[in-house]
């Protein structure tokens, strides 16, 4: 089966990051350097409601 979700691969150390939260859940914002070209890079990540739940209890856990 196909998936439609594309393989996408982002290379490089997360030197900053930050978590940004709204009514729809939250925003994960990291900062990177990749390594080889000193290219800098930003990625943004959403997460949604049920997303920030599942992490919360994950770091509940630890």
């Amino acid at each position: 089966m196909a998936s439609d979700i594309p393989d996408i691969q982002i290379f490089g150390t997360v030197y900053k990051m930050s978590l940004q939260t709204d009514v729809n859940g939250a925003v994960l914002v990291a900062y990177t350097k990749d390594r080889e070209t000193g290219r800098i890079g930003r990625t943004f990540i959403r997460f949604d409601l049920a997303g920030v739940d599942y992490i919360k209890r994950r770091l509940d856990a630890v």
